[in-house]
């Protein structure tokens, strides 16, 4: 795969379309120079209208339409400009977290979302992760689940798919604690496996995994020469415009 992706999940991290446009107008002034590579930005829905001429995209979805508070559906993100939607953050999954308990989507809630993404024309980022790494390999099963239930009946979406591998574990930790290349080579062949299982081999080898746990300036370059990603879907290393541009330029042709 020729094309490597940075998303920037920005979270609540930039709060403002002022600071947004700005950190637009360094990215794109900086970054200009960098074959191969695209960003995409994940804003807060607030901030969404003022990042035309970006790819930019949800940070989350709903499946659902009409009598849900504070809910956003894949229709209202393709009219405001979105050509993307993040659906089974680990933040949004139905699992503890390390600053406390997610959002509470199950695999099913995922799937669902996936195929509104879908049916919107949204291209989707399907994160899939496990709490723990555990030593009888469990934690590949719980990827496995995650993949298939979540891409069950949706063979044809692949197109438009975008895997991100974000170990629950590893995410707030030091470039030197997280998760080191072979680690994650050796799951990124797993998903890979999985999606050919899926999708089939010929479909499955279009679809870009991304990795997500604790990316950093310091180990990006070393994920991306060692680690068989074809990206990184970034947290708080992408709110700020140097480090965001060091981890473009690590995945650089």
């Amino acid at each position: 795969m020729k094309k490597r992706f940075v998303i920037a999940n920005w979270k609540m991290y930039i709060e403002s379309p002022e600071e947004a446009k700005k950190f637009i107008s360094i990215l794109k002034r900086k970054a200009a120079s960098y074959e191969g590579v695209d960003a995409w930005i994940a804003p807060p829905f607030t901030i969404l209208p003022a990042l035309k001429g970006m790819k930019f995209g949800g940070q989350a979805v709903s499946a659902n339409t009409g009598a849900y508070t504070g809910e956003v559906s894949a229709d209202m993100l393709k009219e405001a400009g979105a050509s993307f939607v993040i659906v089974g953050h680990s933040e949004r999954r139905a699992h503890s977290t390390g600053s406390g308990q997610a959002a509470g989507d199950t695999n099913e809630d995922v799937h669902a979302q996936l195929a509104a993404a879908a049916g919107a024309g949204l291209s989707t980022v399907l994160c899939v992760g496990e709490s723990e790494r555990m030593p009888d390999g469990a934690h590949f099963t719980k990827i496995a689940e995650q993949l298939s239930s979540a891409l069950d009946g949706a063979q044809s979406l692949a197109s438009k798919l975008v895997v991100a591998y974000e170990p629950v574990w590893a995410i707030g930790k030091t470039a030197k604690d997280a998760m080191q290349p072979d680690e994650v080579e050796e799951t990124v062949i797993f998903i890979r496996k999985t999606l050919a299982d899926i999708l089939g081999r010929k479909d499955a080898l279009k679809v870009p995994i991304l990795y997500g746990g604790s990316v950093e300036p310091e180990n990006a370059a070393k994920l991306i020469a060692d680690g068989g990603v074809n990206g990184f879907l970034v947290g708080h290393a992408s709110a700020d415009i140097d480090s965001f541009v060091e981890i473009l330029k690590a995945c650089r042709r």
